[in-house]
C-alpha cells in the first residue's frame, strides 16, 4: 500500500502496477491525461493507440473505431 503525497489517500494498486514509482493518485497527478484504444484495422494485428485526451481528431477516431462492429 502506497499513500499519495498530496491528499494522503491510498494509491490504486492498478496504478502502482503500471507506474510503480508514482507518488500521487490519479486525482492529484499533474501529468496530461492519455486515452488508449485498440485499432482493429487488421484481423490478426490490432494496433494499440495512445493519444492525448485533448487531441480531438484522435478522440473522434477512437470513438469511431469503438463504435464499429467487430
Amino acid at each position: 500500500m502506497k499513500i499519495c503525497i498530496h491528499c494522503n489517500t491510498e494509491i490504486n494498486p492498478m496504478r502502482l502496477e503500471i507506474l510503480p514509482d508514482t507518488q500521487t493518485c490519479v486525482g492529484c497527478s499533474t501529468e496530461e491525461k492519455k486515452v488508449g484504444f485498440m485499432d482493429w484495422g487488421h484481423k490478426t494485428a490490432p494496433e494499440l493507440v495512445i493519444v492525448d485526451s485533448n487531441d480531438k481528431e484522435n478522440m473522434r477516431r477512437a470513438a469511431r473505431i469503438n463504435s464499429r462492429s467487430r
